[in-house]
């Protein structure tokens, strides 16, 4: 996307044919450079531990972990940009008291609940008012999660989103989530 302009890459997650296979190629070329594809967080704290990874894609979880265990780890988001992932709530269309669930949902936004998610699973909260909370509960944990980072800061980062064909350039011509599934099945084998 930014190393290769030329291919017209908006969003990495809106890829046509061809840029879907130079981005397959790419990953191909750096295959011998991974040491393992992690699944757990543990996973990825203990390859780092034991000088076995000196770069990797993590949440805020596995660096302030490391970073407590005096490991010599940093977090950035690379000039490239990065991907990310945000967990959502969801209410099923089948629900028996939709004034409950909506309850809920106004529940799990407070800053309150928030901090306390965001600190317990080791993420940055939606909420950017849980930052005080935040650091009432673990000083420096606002910080630590990013929960008071500048829109800036968020704007490099391409959140997740279900690869379509129809993504949004006006054609049907982009690669599915399918197709995405069957290219990382075969990296990874």
């Amino acid at each position: 996307m930014k190393h290769k302009p030329s291919l017209g890459i908006k969003d990495p997650y809106e890829l046509n044919s061809a840029q879907f296979t130079a981005t397959i190629n790419l990953l191909k070329q750096q295959k011998p450079l991974i040491k393992k594809y992690w699944e757990l967080a543990s996973d990825e704290i203990d390859l780092f531990k034991n000088g076995d990874a000196v770069v990797g894609a993590a949440w805020p979880y596995q660096t302030n972990t490391l970073i407590a265990a005096k490991a010599p780890v940093k977090d950035l988001v690379p000039s490239e940009g990065a991907t990310g992932w945000l967990d959502t709530w969801m209410v099923s269309s089948h629900t028996k008291n939709l004034p409950c669930a909506y309850q809920w949902l106004a529940y799990v936004s407070t800053p309150k609940v928030q901090a306390e998610q965001a600190i317990y699973f080791g993420e940055t909260p939606v909420n950017s008012k849980a930052c005080a909370i935040m650091d009432t509960l673990s000083k420096g944990s606002c910080a630590q999660y990013h929960a008071n980072a500048p829109l800036k800061y968020f704007k490099q980062i391409y959140f997740w989103k279900t690869p379509i064909a129809a993504c949004g350039n006006g054609q049907n011509n982009c690669m599915d989530y399918t197709q995405w599934q069957q290219a990382w099945t075969q990296l990874k084998g």
